[in-house]
């Protein structure tokens, strides 16, 4: 009895083991392979996150937004390739993290994805990951081409959108300058009637 005790705790050990080494999770009907550093996150609105230090998701549906801001303001970028995958890597030095700040973006079938996490370097883990996914069905050439244009069509919405800003803020301002002159008229008018009022009394006193 013993021995049989033994052996399930033995089993359990060594399969849990396992599960640790070779946790996954499925995006986009894409199976990614988690390391154990990163497991222990949380699966929502289609992708993996844990503290904010790591995040895996599809970026389909808005490349532009997706790239945009780390495009913009990173301070290191590498285009490379990684098993069947073209890669681009972002890397910004910790300034919204402890630590610097890295985003690859790669294509796996016909999508695009993005892996962040805290480091300045592709790591080993997260060229296994990479590489535990389908290979590219987009070329190189076209899959960096992508990620251009995407950039660009980022800074004219971004471009627009700050327009559009100053624009209301404009509009707002004079809309509350507005406002202060008719509180002035108001005020000067009750003050013109507070002295007919105080004329008509006295000339009825008379």
């Amino acid at each position: 009895m013993k021995k049989i005790f033994m052996i399930l705790i033995l089993s359990i050990l060594i399969v849990g083991f396992a599960y640790g080494e070779n946790d996954t999770v499925d995006i986009n009907n894409v199976t990614f392979k988690i390391p154990q550093e990163y497991q222990g996150g949380e699966f929502k609105h289609g992708s993996y996150r844990l503290n904010g230090n790591f995040t895996i998701r599809c970026v389909d549906d808005d490349i532009p937004k997706a790239i945009g801001l780390w495009a913009a303001e990173q301070d290191f970028q590498e285009d490379t390739s990684i098993g069947n995958h073209p890669v681009r890597h972002f890397c910004q030095y910790g300034t919204y993290a402890e630590g610097n700040d890295s985003h690859a973006y790669f294509a796996s079938g016909k999508s695009v994805y993005e892996i962040s996490w805290i480091g300045e370097k592709i790591n080993r883990d997260i060229e296994k990951m990479i590489e535990s996914t389908p290979p590219s069905e987009i070329g190189n050439d076209d899959f960096f081409d992508l990620l251009d244009v995407s950039f660009e069509i980022y800074k004219i919405e971004r471009a627009n959108q700050l327009n559009y800003d100053a624009q209301y803020n404009i509009m707002e301002a004079k809309y509350h300058e507005q406002l202060k002159q008719e509180k002035i008229d108001q005020d000067r008018d009750n003050h013109m009637k507070e002295l007919l009022i105080t004329y008509i009394n006295k000339m009825d006193g008379c």
